[in-house]
């Protein structure tokens, strides 16, 4: 008998329509548990937002720390000749401030040489005396002693506060090292330089024969009196404030310092609209549609414990001694839909009366809103304990199982479909032998009735 190629060939059943049938109703169980998959991919995936939602509101919390959302101040100045920046310990005043001199650097020039890399003498120990009184030194011991030489071994020694080029005027004898003082003002100038153990290059860095750009110091008149400092950069000279020279001006200039609230206000809508973004997630994502059923946390009782430990936060109580207590003593009221809302006219009010209590409400470090809503988001999302990451990390498990579930049904079946294909492939062979069978006997039965009816 021919070989079958095809499962009902041989017996003329349609077995392959059948075989078909059996594999797809074994696979049903498979879009089962990719409904589950996608269910709790869904689940996954949000968990992962509301996450997201609170971490930007234990951000907005964390900006009250410091002194950077509470005591600003701002510094605005009329003129060019300086700059101005205030810190939360200035206090706001007006201020005439003319700039008379800016501190500089000195320079000194020594007398020029024909070759720069030629040797002045050997070795030697050289001695830099400052107006301060200190004596900085350059040991050149077994190094070379040329202008190139000496200006590198000054660049090299950071400890000397110096540093040395190399010019050409031009002239015979055209090479002439610049030592100039790294620091501005008098006292870090070099009244004196000394060489031990080589005179030729005592000659050369003799500082009565050298060319001199004197250092200066800054001076300043701050409300006609005169302050004198080293540097250009002026910090302490007026409570909070730090000057920045820039250029020496005739006229006195007006400096003024106001308070800046415009930082605190920014911080608390921030927070208002970071609590408000986690709400406003778990009321969508929590919520039921007559026709169209739940959401995807619709009932889950992790989104409903962060829904009410948030709610904690406006109804904290404060006991720290301040003027405020609670957020709602700002302005700061829960709405019908459980969001927040601020009351401008009340908070500008608290603000300008009472900038100090508002900051100890927010900032105290056991009994204040930040530390609170903190702790609390530290509980919800803490990569160890929060409870929004728990449930994370159980729904990622449940995935895992469902992938681990939906291989093993897939190869059941496999293996249930082989066996199923060896059964019919049997039937097939064993009805298409009957039929082979009962054709031989027809046709015997017909050649007898044939030959028996001559």
């Amino acid at each position: 008998m021919a070989n079958i190629s095809s499962i009902g060939v041989g017996s003329g059943l349609d077995l392959s329509t059948l075989l078909d049938g059996l594999r797809t109703s074994e696979e049903s169980v498979l879009s089962t548990i990719t409904q589950r998959k996608s269910t709790e991919n869904a689940r996954l995936s949000a968990y992962g937002q509301l996450s997201s939602a609170i971490e930007k509101l234990q951000t907005a919390a964390k900006a009250f720390e410091g002194d950077t959302t509470f005591g600003q101040y701002t510094a605005t100045q009329t003129g060019e000749s300086f700059s101005a920046s205030a810190s939360s310990s200035a206090v706001a005043g007006s201020y005439r401030i003319k700039v008379e001199s800016l501190a500089s650097t000195q320079t000194l020039i020594a007398n020029g040489v024909a070759d720069k890399a030629a040797a002045n003498g050997t070795g030697g120990v050289v001695k830099f005396t400052l107006e301060n009184g200190e004596v900085k030194t350059l040991d050149l011991t077994g190094k070379g002693t040329s202008l190139q030489d000496i200006a590198k071994a000054i660049n090299a020694d950071k400890e000397l506060g110096l540093s040395a080029s190399i010019m050409n005027d031009g002239s015979g004898t055209p090479f002439r090292l610049m030592i100039s003082t790294t620091a501005t003002g008098t006292q870090a100038a070099v009244s004196d330089i000394t060489v031990e153990n080589n005179a030729e290059l005592g000659a050369l860095l003799d500082k009565t024969g050298m060319t001199e750009q004197a250092a200066t110091d800054a001076v300043i008149h701050v409300n006609g009196i005169k302050v004198t400092q080293a540097t250009n950069k002026l910090e302490g000279v007026i409570q909070g404030v730090t000057l920045n020279l820039s250029k020496v001006d005739t006229e006195a200039q007006t400096l003024t310092v106001t308070r800046n609230d415009d930082k605190t206000k920014s911080a608390i809508n921030e927070f208002i609209t970071a609590y408000n973004n986690v709400q406003k997630f778990i009321k969508s994502s929590t919520a039921y549609t007559e026709g169209a059923g739940g959401s995807i946390l619709n009932g889950d009782n992790t989104a409903r414990t962060v829904q009410t430990r948030l709610s904690g936060i406006m109804s904290f109580q404060s006991s720290n001694g301040g003027a405020f207590k609670t957020l709602s003593d700002l302005g700061i009221r829960t709405q019908a839909d459980g969001s927040i809302k601020l009351d401008e006219e009340k908070f500008d009010k608290a603000l300008t009366e009472n900038r100090d209590d508002i900051a100890k409400l927010f900032q105290d470090k056991t009994n204040g809103i930040a530390t609170y809503t903190q702790n609390v988001t530290k509980s919800l999302i803490s990569s160890t304990t929060g409870i929004v990451t728990t449930a994370s990390k159980g729904t990622k498990t449940r995935i895992e199982e469902l992938n681990s579930q939906y291989e093993r049904k897939q190869a059941q079946i496999e293996a249930t479909m082989e066996r199923y294909r060896a059964q019919f492939t049997a039937l097939d062979s064993l009805v298409a032998k009957m039929n082979g069978t009962s054709a031989y006997l027809s046709q015997q039965l017909s050649m007898w009735n044939t030959s028996g009816s001559k």
